[in-house]
């Protein structure tokens, strides 16, 4: 079964626990109800049952693998589900819940968030909807009813977690902080009270290998540290930055306040909308640019895309992701169609010794793409 890289449920009490599909809920909202939010993360590499393939056909083997734990038991302890309309992998999810809630397959109850990235103001008033929504079903779980004060509380709580994720990402920039311990940061403090979240964000740091070439990592988002640290392995590389939605673009340390829950609601939504565009949700030309964005402000000498079988999205923002970053002159790298049984180690030596080739001749252009041969 997969379980994050640290532990989810020391140091909650008697808080109830309300799961999280994907990266759009505020928690705030649900924080402010009485309940802790948890992530639910699957896996690259672990293999997906004969049910869960059965009940979700062919979708990213992550999504499978949530569905796989949700159906064996293991996160029997939540209260609550909340599934992100975020990619239709995550929506197949929830259909399937759904149907699985009603036979008495589910100890809880599981509730939808279709939460639209593109601004616009009937966008705003459709997400305003979708979170009081929200808040009325954490409020049913817990049965505790949110208020002001409690949503203040919140919000101090969680943007103490914001400070400490930018702290965390200034150390990761300086060189004090490995992307592979980063991103068990950011998977392990979506899980967590805003507490415990600045307790193990506050302790993340790792020494870079000497001379390792600085890389933003783009294309799917990652459940588990593995990839990263084969590719930080290698000694070549250090990821200093990425743009998917288990790191540096989760939707953490974020909250606002109000002087009534409707004023924070909308402040959430309007927040929510502002965001960085997702690949399933935003346009492949806003995207492109918020990676060249990134990789600038990292100092980023290369770009790696990894991207899995069946996570289709990314891949339609690569040849505007290439043409954006050739105008930084940061090389980008591409591997998809990555498949759960892949040898992980080798494809980061493989992706190193590209990087590292393409950097070392000027006689190759800035990004290398389907046409010089490295995907795979």
């Amino acid at each position: 079964m997969t379980s994050p890289d640290a532990g989810t449920n020391a140091g909650i009490g008697t808080m109830p626990l309300i799961g999280i599909v994907g990266d759009d809920v505020p928690r705030q909202l649900v924080l402010a109800a009485g309940a802790v939010p948890r992530r639910l993360f699957g896996s690259w590499h672990e293999p997906v049952s004969a049910e869960a393939a059965e009940l979700l056909g062919t979708v990213d083997a992550a999504a499978g693998r949530i569905l796989d734990d949700l159906l064996s038991g293991w996160h029997d302890d939540l209260a609550g589900l909340l599934v992100c309309h975020d990619s239709q992998a995550d929506l197949r999810i929830f259909y399937v819940l759904r149907i699985l809630a009603q036979r008495g397959r589910l100890p809880f109850p599981v509730h939808l968030v279709d939460a639209p990235r593109l601004d616009s103001p009937a966008a705003r008033r459709f997400v305003g909807k979708q979170y009081a929504r929200l808040l009325e079903f954490c409020e049913q779980v817990t049965g505790r009813r949110a208020d002001v004060g409690s949503l203040r509380r919140a919000a101090e709580q969680e943007l103490a977690l914001g400070s400490a994720l930018e702290t965390m990402r200034e150390r990761r920039r300086n060189g004090g902080c490995t992307g592979a311990e980063a991103l068990r940061a950011y998977c392990a403090a979506a899980t967590m009270s805003p507490e415990e979240a600045v307790a193990e964000v506050s302790g993340a740091g790792a020494a870079v290998a000497p001379g390792a070439t600085p890389v933003h990592v783009t294309g799917s988002n990652h459940p588990d540290a593995g990839l990263y640290d084969a590719l930080e392995r290698t000694g070549d590389l250090v990821v200093v930055g990425e743009d998917h939605d288990t790191g540096d673009t989760a939707w953490l340390g974020v909250a606002v306040d109000g002087t009534e829950t409707g004023e924070v609601i909308d402040a959430l939504a309007a927040a929510h909308l502002a965001r960085p565009a997702a690949a399933t949700g935003g346009l492949a030309a806003a995207r492109a640019a918020y990676t060249a964005t990134c990789a600038e402000r990292t100092h980023a000498r290369a770009a790696i895309a990894l991207v899995r079988e069946h996570d289709d999205a990314p891949t339609w923002d690569l040849a505007h992701q290439r043409l954006a970053l050739d105008r930084l002159g940061v090389s980008i790298v591409t591997r998809t169609r990555i498949r759960p049984d892949e040898d992980i180690a080798a494809l980061a030596r493989e992706s190193a010794a590209e990087v590292v080739a393409v950097l070392a001749s000027p006689s190759v252009g800035p990004s290398v793409g389907p046409a010089g041969g490295t995907d795979s």
